[in-house]
């Protein structure tokens, strides 16, 4: 008789660690499925409203001047620290 036998189960505890690590990445992975089905795809016009939200108050708060609103969704998706750079270098 083997030593799996006595134990009532043909699994060593190894596979018992896989098979509950595949487990809880299976739970985790409906988690994020159903999180995006209920907040949805954000997007970059998210990331552009509250950085015109953000510079707007302290731009008032330090007295600075305004500065205008980027609508172009091409330019949203450049990071604002690299939309200055010129792109032949």
């Amino acid at each position: 008789m083997s030593v799996h036998s006595e134990k009532g189960t043909s699994y060593s505890a190894n596979m018992r660690t896989v098979a509950w690590s595949i487990l809880i990445m299976g739970l985790s992975l409906i988690a994020i499925i159903i999180a995006y089905i209920s907040f949805g795809h954000i997007g970059p016009n998210f990331s552009s409203d509250l950085l015109v939200k953000q510079q707007a108050a302290l731009r008032e708060q330090y007295n600075l001047p305004s500065k205008p609103v980027i609508t172009n969704d091409s330019v949203l998706l450049i990071p604002p620290s690299l939309r200055d750079i010129d792109q032949n270098s």
